[in-house]
């Protein structure tokens, strides 16, 4: 049976006045690559600084592999961080900033180059061993510092936004070579990232945080899906999912107004809103609205941006400003100011209570 290789007991930290976390909790499985996923300030560095030894939590407990580490110092957990600033040493080669920790750790010089030496080969890395740090382009800094954490088997691998310095398609490729070096060594890995669509591109779990609080742990595409509420939703997703006013009628076989167009409800979503006629956000994703040949909701057309295979079309309903992916054929027969109808893909339709956010249940 799979093991933990981490579990965080309700931590806390404060920070003067500020709640930086707030009973934090979740676990790690070995071989497992977790995501810790919110906007700047959410707690995800604070989270893995206080998992690595670097900050005391005011409350809470950390344990690696079944053994509380909370109170140990960073060098006893057997944990290797890797932030975006790389920190390699601009005086050393390649292959001294990788063997440095096992130098540390006095081993054997020929130890030190077998294992050097392969997590170079399994890096692809083996050509600037004998190079400076600033003879390298970003991408191989990137690697040699993945390297040096590598090298040390820990039990586990904290990696705070390790990629958010590079150019957009050199981190699409760590991304997925990290996600390859996972998978085939059994790596235990919690990245920190704000960028969603990283995580649910890497991600087997997501922890998102907000506010310092765990508001969902989630696969990646139940996190797409199902969002536990209103701001989970809008965070996950680009274009941001649609939020528009709609009303509920149960008589009839159930009804929904939305943009002043009327529209039968699937079974399910009956069921989700009760047996009662009330009001809520009704949140669709832009891949969940449709050009309409005929019928739905009347709307017009006030922005088109051409983005390859798809276009991003924006409309105007009755007041409500709503987000369509449409093939870029489609977007091209398009002109600003258009008269159009919509459809909506409705079994797909998340329900929000429009006061608190929360699910409609």
């Amino acid at each position: 049976m799979t093991g933990v290789a981490l579990q965080v007991d309700r931590i806390a930290k404060r920070f003067g006045r500020l709640d930086a976390l707030s009973d934090v909790s979740f676990d790690v499985a070995d071989g497992e690559l977790t995501v810790l996923l919110g906007a700047a300030g959410a707690g995800k560095t604070t989270t893995l600084r206080t998992i690595a030894g670097l900050e005391v939590p005011d409350r809470g407990r950390v344990f690696v592999k079944g053994r509380d580490v909370t109170h140990l110092e960073p060098k006893d957990r057997n944990l290797a961080m890797i932030f975006d600033n790389l920190a390699l040493y601009p005086n050393k080669t390649g292959f001294a900033n990788i063997a440095h920790p096992l130098q540390v750790q006095k081993l054997a010089a020929t130890t030190i180059e077998q294992r050097v030496t392969a997590v170079a080969a399994t890096l692809r890395i083996s050509h600037v061993l004998n190079r400076l740090p600033a003879t390298m382009s970003g991408g191989e800094r990137q690697r040699v510092a993945l390297g040096r954490a590598l090298v040390r088997d820990p039990d586990l691998f904290l990696l705070d936004e390790p990629l958010s310095s590079l150019d957009a398609m050199l981190r699409i490729e760590l991304r997925s070579e990290l996600k390859r070096m996972q998978r085939d060594h059994g790596y235990a890995f919690l990245l920190a990232t704000p960028d969603y669509v990283e995580a649910l591109a890497i991600a087997d779990r997501v922890v998102m945080l907000v506010g310092g609080q765990v508001r969902q742990i989630a696969p990646p595409q139940v996190l797409y899906d199902d969002p536990v509420d209103r701001e989970v939703a809008r965070f996950v997703g680009a274009p941001e999912i649609n939020l528009i006013a709609a009303d509920y009628d149960p008589s009839d076989g159930g009804r929904i107004r939305i943009a002043d167009a009327v529209m039968p409800l699937p079974v399910a979503q009956r069921e989700r809103l009760g047996g009662a006629s009330r009001s809520f956000q009704a949140g669709l994703r832009p891949e969940h609205v449709r050009l309409s040949d005929g019928g739905g909701a009347a709307a017009r057309v006030s922005d088109i941006e051409a983005l390859g295979l798809q276009s991003i079309v924006t409309f105007d309903a009755s007041g409500a400003v709503l987000r369509a992916v449409v093939p870029s054929a489609e977007g091209r027969r398009l002109q600003i100011g258009d008269r159009v109808g919509l459809t909506f893909s409705l079994e797909r339709m998340i329900g929000f209570e429009e006061r608190t956010g929360s699910r409609v249940a």
